[in-house]
């Protein structure tokens, strides 16, 4: 009788999480960093490690990459501060083409207005031209870019090669009006341009003006 209410007592006690205590070798800089933000967050170690490596084994195990992880914080840290719509790039291209033809002009001062906007947000998160690079593969999940490079020929002077900035010209245009006005954002001049469809090169100068 005593055993069987005991018994009964003990299934209506909430259970507490099993802890395997374990080693793991980290590198010492990892730990130091991993240390100092769960001591920001106000976290014990053992919560932070849990939560931290919850989050990548669910990635890891869905087939994502836990270096995508970061990239996608990233991405997002920089598309909060503007109302962004994601849209079908078709769909895009269609609309582009169609106020291309009602006003060139115009439509292409609003794409370099937007790339002037942008520049003090993507200089938070990539500071020199050179890692405008890194940044555009981070956005590669979001935007249909499917290659940027950017490269240095000589000092003071920068290639930027793109694959993917829309299907008809007229959108490889818009789009290369928004890289132009980035690229003068970071102190640089485009002193050459090559426009096909799909495709852009700008080659700039550094002038000193950011």
């Amino acid at each position: 009788m005593f055993e069987s209410h005991l018994s009964t007592i003990k299934s209506r006690l909430p259970t507490r999480r099993a802890m395997v205590r374990t080693n793991l070798s980290i590198d010492k800089a990892v730990f130091e960093e991993f240390a100092a933000e769960a001591d920001r967050r106000k976290m014990t170690l053992f919560a932070f490690a849990n939560e931290s490596l919850s989050a990548i084994t669910k990635i890891s195990r869905e087939g994502g990459d836990p270096d995508e992880f970061y990239k996608i914080w990233r991405v997002l840290s920089i598309l909060r501060q503007v109302d962004v719509i994601t849209l079908p790039s078709d769909f895009v291209d269609d609309l582009i083409e169609r106020l291309y033809k009602v006003d060139s002009a115009g439509t292409k001062a609003k794409f370099k207005e937007l790339g002037s906007s942008l520049v003090g947000l993507l200089r938070m998160a990539a500071e020199n031209i050179e890692d405008l690079g890194p940044l555009a593969k981070d956005f590669g999940f979001i935007i249909p870019i499917k290659h940027f490079a950017l490269t240095a020929p000589k000092p003071g002077l920068v290639q930027v090669d793109v694959v993917g900035a829309g299907k008809a010209i007229e959108t490889t245009q818009c789009s290369a009006e928004f890289l132009k006005a980035i690229i003068e954002g970071y102190g640089y001049a485009v002193i050459k341009e090559e426009l096909h469809p799909g495709t852009m090169r700008l080659i700039a100068e550094k002038t000193g003006r950011p």
